[in-house]
């Protein structure tokens, strides 16, 4: 597993980047000002239903699944406060994305919080492109960002660089256990332990997966955002 490279700051070098690998590692983007309001919202919910009691998860809730009621319902209570939301407006994941795009960023379909149970390997999504998925999502770009610190053993995103250039890949569809692309071992995948704060952000064609949450009794809280270039493109 080769790691994350941080992203330039400056805004030419970024889009370099972001061109050659299809995503960009945003170390320490966020300030905890703009992650502690959504997580008391997400941690209060979790509390609630009885998911999380003393910060530790019962492994035996298998949450991870993408058509999990459980999971979609916690969504549908979650994504309409405004914590979700301005965390989605933050200025700085958009001028990020604004450097990136060249244009305007404007909010796109897919967004969700996912939680990922310890010990569910076999509900770790798998290799994939978001565009196979989404509705004429080629020029889409997604923010994935976890609710706090997110070593590998927790399971965040791995990537493959320079996956995005070739376009659309065939998928199998998703299934708890299997599904989206068949990828030839060993690649070079990159991944990093994450913390609060940090940001990944890639292409829908950027093929990516989940990393297994292997952990006895934590689980993996994070957010994705997706956004697509406005009307007002300019190329830079």
């Amino acid at each position: 597993m080769t790691p994350f490279v941080a992203a330039p700051t400056d805004a030419a070098a970024l889009r370099r980047r972001a061109r050659e690998d299809g995503f960009v590692y945003l170390p320490r983007l966020l300030p905890e000002g703009r992650l502690s309001p959504l997580r008391k919202v997400v941690d209060a919910a979790l509390t609630a239903r009885g998911w999380v009691v003393d910060g530790r998860t019962d492994p035996s809730l298998r949450l991870g699944g993408w058509d999990d009621p459980r999971g979609i319902a916690f969504h549908r209570e979650l994504a309409p406060t405004k914590e979700y939301r301005a965390l989605a407006a933050a200025p700085e994941i958009l001028d990020a994305v604004r450097h990136i795009l060249q244009a305007e960023p404007r909010f796109y379909a897919g967004d969700v919080c996912r939680l990922v149970s310890p010990g569910a390997v076999d509900l770790t999504t798998p290799p994939h492109q978001d565009v196979a998925y989404l509705p004429d999502a080629s020029d889409a770009w997604t923010a994935w960002i976890p609710l706090g610190p997110c070593p590998r053993a927790l399971g965040p995103l791995a990537l493959l660089a320079g996956s995005h250039t070739g376009g659309m890949r065939p998928h199998a569809p998703l299934a708890p256990g299997g599904g989206g692309i068949a990828v030839p071992e060993p690649a070079p995948w990159c991944s990093l332990d994450l913390e609060a704060g940090d940001v990944i952000a890639f292409s829908a064609l950027t093929v990516h997966r989940a990393l297994p949450n292997v952990t006895a009794d934590r689980l993996r809280v994070s957010v994705t955002y997706r956004y697509r270039p406005g009307d007002d493109v300019q190329r830079l």
